[in-house]
This record gives structure tokens, C-alpha cells and sequence, in this order.
């Protein structure tokens, strides 16, 4: 087999392999497809929540540390994951230090991934030593100076329907770092409750502690608030039960919280955006529609002014997006309405190296070379000038991918594949086209 043959070979399969990558780009029956659709795609919310800091900054410092940052950031991505969210984005933002994006396609209960986010999640155990209904009883008590080992915390009352105050000893028994695992069950009178399981050593220490302290209350606290607070009846070993008259999707959610962990610090919202799922299905019309457009324009274009050798150059377009789809879906990369603008734009930078080549040709072709021979040199010459111009977008495209947020990132990384896949769609494809051509008409060309 010649040499042209093997390249036709290689190049046909690779395409076909990109195309088997990406098929069904969208799904179909309701499973997910190979593209990832953004939140701008397929609808969701953007949250943008405040670190707050334990303590006042000093001066010329951050308002919250990198570390303290990159911890509240690895505590959300925990906690997102457990939440099941697909293609969720959690990165700092703006140039405050202290702010941090959050983008969560395709949820539709915004309140209740909020309250999920932004609770701490610190969980304690800790001997209660007196309840109270209010706390005034307990600064009269110790008159306004509450002893060092106690705390006074608020919870639900005894009875249902009221409210207590629990003075109870400021060092737990345990805390959410000792927690092995937490799912959501049922006991033993049907009620939702939080089963837990703690570490060899915690489980040790907590049937030691409880087997002192029988026949006293157990707060179970969560954010420096009391859940419940039952009778120690027995020594508890490392099971132990969470109860605290919850509904089943309240003990489902604590569940999910104390296994990703609590969070470093606190946070507040500062701004939320929701976009809507029918909206996501407009823009990636309105997307569709701006790329077809455009594509019709530029065939009408490259079919009049270079004839049949225009022909070729819709096929390198045509080889150039499969492979840049490709790409996107085997790198996992989200795409969003950036990217299709980005998509876009790596079709005219396809169009504009189809330009080069064919003026180069036509060039040859005026100097009086035969066929062959101006083919040849045309792609030899303009080589270089290609590498030149994809290399300098590259290095653009590079810095908008470091120093820009997601929907610049995703503009970004759209735009270098696009240029990788350009390289060799507009140059080895385009060529190989040519002398497949030229392998049945020597003579002439349409350009």
C-alpha cells in the first residue's frame, strides 16, 4: 500500500473515532450525553457566598488566609459531591480574597441546596449538667459569670412544641472529626433518625464516658445548637443514634453533612442567580442557530470564490469541529455559551488558514508551476505562517485560561482545541484531499 493510501487510512479512522467519541452528543431517553452542557446550557444556579473570618484580619493581610480558602474549598467540594451534583464548578472570586463561586447545574430546589451548603456542620457531643426554659435562669444562676467548663446553648424543650436552654460542659465526648460514617434510618418506633458509626478509638473512649455518666442527658449539639438531648440509659459503644424529631429529608441532609465534614469557617451569600432549564434549551438554540448561519455564509463564500477547491476546505471545517467536540468530550470539559462563541471562532480561524493555503496556491499557479507542484509548495510555504498565527491565539487563550473565571475558561479551552484540531484539519486533511484530487486529474484544479 502507497503512502497516500496508509494517511487516508489513518486519517479515516481517526475521524471515525471521534465521532464514535461523541455519539449521542446531547443523550437520549433522558441519559446524560457525551458533551457536558454547562449551567448556562442546561440550567442550575450560581451562588457567590462570603468566608467570614473568626477573627479581624491584621493589617496589610487577606481577610481570610489561602489556607483557611483553600479548605472552605475542599469542604464544599465534599459536600457538593455528596449531594450529587453533576459538573459542579467551586472556585474563589473576584480579587477581595474572600469570595467564592459556586455553580450548580441542573439543581432545582435552590433553598435547599443553600441551607445544605452554608451549615457548618460541627457536630459535638457533650454532657448536659442543667436545663432551663430560658436564659436568664442561668445568668441569674452564676450572676452573669458562667463557669469557664460550661456553656449555654438553645435548643428544642423536653415536650414538644417549647423551647430550653441547656447549660451543658463546654468538652465533648466526641465531635464530627471522630465520625466514621452517617446515613439516615429509622428506629425502633419508626421515627427518621441519624445512625452513626465512630472510629475504633472514639468508640472506645464514648463507652467509657457514657458509662460514667448514666442516667445524665447527652447533647448531641450541631452549629452550637442543641438537637436533642437523651438519657445516657447505657453504655454506648461506637453506634449510636442521632435522634431529634426530624422529618426524613432533615435527617437525610445532616446525614450528608456530617460525611462531607464541617466547614473551616462561616459563610454568608452575597448574590444567587438562577437560570432557568427552558432558557439553557433557548441559548443552546439561539447557539445552533448563530454556528449554522454562519457555516451557510462561509460555504457560500468559500464555494464561489474558490470553486470546487472550496469543497475542501467545508470538509477540513467539517473534520476540524468533530475533532474539537471530541477533544472536549475524552478531556471532560463542560461545554458552555462562551464555548460555543468559541467554537465559532475556531471555524473562522479554520476558514482564514483555508484562505492562506489557497492564495499560496493560486499564487504558485499564477508563477506558471504545474499543478502538483503548486499544491506541494503552497502547503510548504504557508506552514509556517500557520504554526506563527495558532501559536499566538494559543499563547492568548493560555492566559485567558489562568487568570479568567468559568464562563472565560470554558471560552478558553474551546478555543485551544479548536486550534490543535484546526492544525490538522486545515493543513494534513485539506492536503491529503488535494492529491487524492490531483491523483485523477493532473491538469487542472478548481480554485
Amino acid at each position: 500500500m502507497k503512502a497516500w493510501h496508509w494517511r487516508a487510512v489513518l486519517y479515516a479512522s481517526f475521524l471515525a473515532a471521534c465521532a464514535a467519541a461523541i455519539w449521542p452528543p446531547y443523550g437520549r431517553n433522558g441519559e446524560p450525553g457525551k458533551i457536558r452542557l454547562g449551567l448556562d446550557l442546561q440550567g442550575g444556579t450560581y451562588l457567590v457566598l462570603q468566608v467570614l473570618p473568626d477573627t479581624p484580619p491584621a493589617a496589610g493581610q487577606p481577610p481570610v488566609a489561602p489556607e483557611t480558602m483553600r479548605d472552605v474549598i475542599r469542604a464544599l467540594e465534599r459536600r457538593v459531591n455528596q449531594f450529587g451534583v453533576a459538573e459542579p464548578v467551586i472556585t474563589e472570586y473576584g480579587k477581595s480574597g474572600d469570595q467564592i463561586l459556586v455553580q450548580l447545574p441542573g439543581v432545582k430546589d435552590v433553598a435547599q441546596a443553600k441551607g445544605r451548603l452554608i451549615t457548618v456542620g460541627r457536630l459535638s457531643l457533650q454532657i448536659v449538667e442543667d436545663v432551663a426554659p430560658a436564659r436568664e435562669g442561668w445568668i441569674r444562676r452564676y450572676r452573669g459569670n458562667v463557669p469557664p467548663a460550661l456553656q449555654i446553648l438553645e435548643g428544642p424543650g423536653l415536650s414538644a412544641g417549647e423551647s430550653a436552654v441547656y447549660l451543658v460542659h463546654r468538652e465533648p465526648m466526641i465531635t464530627g472529626r471522630d465520625l466514621k460514617d452517617a446515613h439516615a434510618g429509622y428506629s425502633e418506633h419508626g421515627e427518621p433518625n441519624v445512625a452513626f458509626r465512630l472510629n475504633a478509638q472514639a468508640g472506645v473512649r464514648f463507652q467509657r464516658e457514657t458509662g460514667r455518666n448514666l442516667g445524665r442527658r447527652l447533647a448531641i449539639v450541631l452549629d452550637d445548637r442543641v438537637i436533642s438531648a437523651p438519657v445516657i440509659e447505657q453504655p454506648v459503644g461506637a453506634e449510636g443514634q442521632i435522634r431529634g424529631r426530624f422529618t426524613t429529608a432533615e435527617a437525610d441532609d445532616l446525614a450528608k453533612v456530617l460525611r462531607a465534614g464541617a466547614l473551616p469557617a462561616k459563610m454568608r451569600y452575597l448574590q444567587e442567580l438562577t437560570v432557568g432549564a427552558s432558557l439553557g434549551r433557548d441559548s443552546i438554540r439561539a447557539g445552533i442557530v448563530a454556528g449554522v448561519a454562519a457555516t451557510l455564509l462561509v460555504t457560500v463564500f468559500l464555494l464561489s470564490y474558490y470553486r470546487w477547491s472550496g469543497l475542501n476546505a467545508i470538509v477540513a471545517l467539517a473534520a476540524n469541529l468533530l475533532i474539537l467536540l471530541a477533544g472536549m468530550a475524552y478531556m471532560g470539559a463542560t461545554l458552555t455559551l462562551p464555548g460555543i462563541a468559541g467554537i465559532i471562532l475556531t471555524l473562522g480561524v479554520g476558514v482564514d488558514t483555508n484562505v492562506l493555503v489557497f492564495e499560496r496556491i493560486r499564487e504558485e499557479l499564477r508563477s506558471g508551476k504545474p499543478v502538483r507542484a503548486a499544491v506541494r509548495s503552497g502547503f510548504d510555504r504557508v506552514w509556517i505562517t500557520i504554526l506563527d498565527t495558532h501559536a499566538t491565539v494559543l499563547i492568548a487563550a493560555a492566559f485567558l485560561f489562568q487568570f479568567g473565571t468559568g464562563p472565560i475558561q470554558g471560552f478558553a479551552v474551546t478555543l485551544v482545541i479548536g486550534l490543535v484540531a484546526n492544525v490538522f484539519a486545515s493543513y494534513f486533511v485539506s492536503k491529503l484531499l488535494f492529491e487524492w484530487v490531483l491523483r485523477r486529474r493532473d491538469s487542472s484544479l478548481s480554485i
